[in-house]
């Protein structure tokens, strides 16, 4: 039995690979309570596992802690999975693939994995990223956008009188779109700004490669900003510890309606 661990910047994930499937996925809040998110951890696991592997963008305070409890509690060292030129099919664009964040590489490699090809993935949290990759496994790049709430707190820090600039961000059709107050104004300005980068970049890569790669969609934020996109996506909640349990050699990916 293998732990796969996504220690993100606000929150770490986690699930158990046996049976070739994940089992017990679970999340913990760690940006401020560290030592509470690590306790649920290890409380959540059903017994010693036989590796643990784990991808990192939390920075060395964190990990330093988790490895430790890692090491004290079940005897194990932390494999942790770093972007690399090429590997598992994938060949990164960056020229220093250490410049590229190791959960949108693992995440990338699950999608091209899933799709048995071409493949898009939007990764919606604090900030929102998308990357993507050729049938034969070349990564075309990446965006990085800043995320609803961070654009929202942007605009608060710069700008007298917004109030609160969360707002509702339901999807909307026609002059919906367009918000009644200015804190609807933000949050749907966020929104569709968003989703329109988005559907254009995934609308590009398409071109490029003359067919329409699957979109894989993962996040925190996947469900608000799914509703807003017109680009047709398959929600994956857990594509991280899929990918990871995929490098681990632990598990066989596949769509949804396979």
């Amino acid at each position: 039995m293998i732990l796969v661990v996504d220690i993100g910047n606000t929150r770490i994930k986690w699930a158990y690979v046996s049976g070739r499937r994940l089992i017990d996925p679970g999340e913990a809040v760690h940006k401020r309570i560290p030592a509470a998110a690590l306790e649920s951890l290890a409380k959540a696991a059903p017994g010693r596992p036989d590796r643990v592997v784990a991808v990192d963008v939390a920075g060395e305070g964190f990990v330093s802690a988790f490895t430790e409890m890692v090491k004290q509690r079940w005897g194990r060292v932390p494999e942790f999975v770093t972007t690399e030129h090429h590997g598992h099919g994938v060949r990164c664009a960056y020229a220093d693939p250490s410049r590229m964040g190791s959960d949108r590489w693992v995440a990338l490699i699950a999608g091209f994995r899933l799709a048995r090809g071409a493949a898009c993935v939007i990764d919606a949290g604090t900030a929102v990223t998308l990357d993507a990759v050729d049938p034969r496994g070349r990564h075309l790049g990446g965006l990085i956008l800043a995320g609803p709430k961070v654009i929202a707190t942007a605009l608060d820090r710069q700008t007298s009188g917004i109030g609160e600039t969360g707002g509702r961000t339901r999807p909307a059709r026609g002059a919906d779109v367009l918000g009644t107050s200015t804190d609807e104004a933000v949050a749907r300005g966020a929104m569709l700004g968003l989703a329109g980068a988005l559907d254009r970049a995934v609308s590009a890569v398409a071109g490029e490669l003359d067919e329409r790669p699957p979109v894989y969609l993962t996040g925190g934020d996947a469900t608000g900003l799914s509703s807003w996109l017109e680009t047709r996506c398959e929600y994956r909640p857990h594509l991280v510890l899929e990918g990871l349990g995929c490098i681990a050699g632990a598990l066989d990916l596949r769509p949804l309606d396979q």
